[in-house]
């Protein structure tokens, strides 16, 4: 998950305000409020008076005109009177108040990485009153968000925590220091772990963090918190806890005697039934072999009902206390439409309606699109092009792909869907490699001359998001490389590899990252153990249904937990599952890197 920052306004007033200290009334501190004042004052009236002035005294009034200029929507202008401010001459609080702006107009661009380039000449926090040194650390947080670089957001964030008093404004800077600890990935946190400088306000939360996520289930989680509790009871966020990491333990395991499951038995979607019922099977009678009781599962053929009202008479006639199903999303669809359901459902299809105690879980493209635009995002890519296939699955993952990175602060520059036959011109056109080819044509013909030209590519993207079989994504990325876009990352859903590992013929996917399911990428559980033994295709994609069945059966105890503590995860077979607030089951992904045309495992 990743945290798009907090509205600066709202941000930096509330965590001042909050602060126990005395006015402060600096010599020319210009702020949005107070620019009011001056916007009858002609600009070029100070800028004017800026060039017949000292070095301090014009880089007042230049600031004054950039302030005016931003207030007035002109940040073009601000920034060009910015930028001819030398700020090393300067005294500390006017300092301050120049890469203030200048860093304030970056974040606004949504660009992090020229509001640290702005930060770096900071004035060092003890020469600024507390005010100034408070908004100077929380300008570099949002910097760092926008950079995709939570770990040292967090860092700065616990850091002002020592000038917050007030309780509600305290409650919500801890829930952002807890998001962005939740979007650092393991590496990061596990090296910030082991440095011994740490004070004890950073290692209390670095210590929190790798007991919400150091888990096998929900059960393990509560357990980790609660020791972190015993030990760090004096901690601030032991005081005064994240508001996502209540524990689970308020809700209880759902613990069922008879179970449905409602599968087809025939029609187009019965062989996907049977392999995820064969999952089902497989993690049943593992609690079976475990020596824990184990309820009775009752297979219901979903093909024989058309509504929800049918379904539901069927739920009552046997007796059912909870019901893995169904399958189609007609039949889910019907069920989020009967209103509130008496028993809970786990169905293993997506859609956009929700109803209460009706939980959606399954293997949708969207939700592996959404994955890899979150994990480009945390890498600190903000501008994307997009490339799919010309299909039904591709043109579902490329509105995924586009709604969460524009969602979480990203771009998409350009998108384009593409088929086999005309890969090299689709690829071109998203490049615009062709566009330059036709400038260089058009100018031989306006001025006769026959000179040379090297062609280029657009250079507005930072990363290429892709949703690709293998035998297209082979054929894609050396032409990406023919194309001068070799340099550029690509963050691809699962598609792209097919399961077996074949170095001779993946050599050519070499860079390309993507997300898999533990399933593909982790070394066999015991569950695919007992599964390869008696079936020959579990490492086929068709395979990732035994997963989904596997994964439904273990997650079904733990509905109610996952509800009752947001970012509480399960890991399993399928990858990290948690529970959105509409009861829908989120995967979080495995990723890897093809790296002399093998997957290698980064995360």
């Amino acid at each position: 998950m990743i945290l798009k920052r907090l509205s600066l306004t709202v941000a930096l007033t509330s965590f001042i305000a909050g602060c126990a200290m005395p006015p402060i009334s600096p010599p020319l501190v210009i702020s949005s409020q107070s620019s009011t004042a001056y916007q009858d004052i002609d600009i070029d009236s100070l800028l004017t008076q800026a060039r017949q002035s000292t070095p301090i005294r014009a880089a007042e009034l230049k600031l004054q005109a950039a302030q005016i200029l931003a207030d007035q929507g002109e940040p073009e202008r601000a920034a060009d009177i910015l930028k001819d401010i030398d700020t090393s001459t300067l005294p500390p609080t006017l300092q301050f108040n120049v890469i203030r702006l200048q860093t304030q107009q970056a974040l606004e661009n949504n660009d992090g990485q020229q509001a640290l380039s702005y930060l770096a000449y900071m004035p060092s926090l003890s020469t600024l009153p507390e005010g100034d040194a408070l908004l100077s650390e929380q300008l570099y947080a949002d910097a760092y968000s926008l950079n995709g670089q939570p770990l040292n957001e967090a860092k700065i964030l616990i850091e002002g925590t020592n000038y917050i008093q007030d309780p509600e404004k305290l409650q919500m800077l801890h829930d952002r220091i807890w998001q962005a600890l939740q979007s650092t990935n393991n590496a990061d946190l596990y090296t910030a772990l082991q440095q011994p400088n740490n004070n004890y306000l950073l290692q209390g939360w670095l210590e929190l963090a790798l007991a919400a996520r150091s888990i096998a289930d929900v059960t393990t989680q509560t357990n980790n918190i609660e020791n972190w509790l015993n030990l760090w009871q004096l901690h601030p966020a032991a005081q005064l806890m994240p508001g996502t990491v209540a524990s689970p333990q308020s809700a209880e395991l759902i613990n069922v005697a008879r179970i449905g499951i409602l599968l087809p038995s025939s029609g187009a979607l019965a062989s996907a039934a049977k392999a995820i019922q064969d999952g089902i099977m497989t993690a049943h009678y593992a609690q079976q072999n475990t020596g824990s009781s184990a309820p009775e599962l009752i297979f219901i053929d979903s093909s024989l009902y058309t509504s929800a009202d049918e379904i539901l008479q069927s739920v009552v006639d046997k007796n059912l206390q909870l019901v893995i199903g169904p399958l189609d999303k007609d039949k889910v669809n019907s069920l989020s439409q009967y209103g509130s359901l008496p028993i809970p459902f786990l169905a293993l299809n997506y859609i956009d309606e929700n109803a209460e105690n009706l939980y959606q879980f399954g293997l949708s493209a969207e939700d592996e699109a959404r994955d890899a635009a979150t994990q480009a995002i945390n890498a600190g890519k903000r501008m994307a092009l997009i490339l799919t296939p010309d299909t039904d699955w591709g043109k579902r993952s490329e509105t995924a792909f586009a709604d969460t990175f524009t969602q979480l602060g990203g771009s998409v520059v350009e998108r384009k869907t593409f088929i086999k036959d005309s890969l090299n011109q689709d690829i071109a056109e998203l490049l615009k490699t062709d566009e330059s080819k036709n400038r260089a044509k058009s100018l031989r013909r306006v001025t006769g001359l026959n000179f040379e030209f090297e062609e280029r590519r657009r250079q507005d993207a930072d990363v290429i998001l892709l949703s690709a079989r293998p035998q297209d994504a082979r054929l894609i990325k050396p032409i990406l490389s023919y194309y001068f876009a070799g340099d550029l990352p690509i963050y691809a859903t699962s598609q792209v590899f097919s399961g077996e590992i074949d170095p001779a013929s993946d050599l050519d996917l070499n860079g390309i990252m993507f997300g898999d399911i533990p399933w593909v990428l982790s070394p066999p559980s015991p569950n695919r153990l007992s599964l390869s033994a008696i079936r020959d295709n579990t490492d086929t994609r068709f395979g990732r249904l035994y997963a989904l069945g596997i994964d439904a059966y273990n997650l079904y105890p733990y509905l109610q937990q996952l509800s009752a503590a947001q970012g509480a995860i399960l890991q399993g077979e399928t990858g990290q599952l948690s529970l959105t607030q509409n009861n829908k089951i989120h995967r979080h992904l495995q990723w890897a890197v093809f790296d002399n045309g093998t997957p290698r495992i980064i995360e």
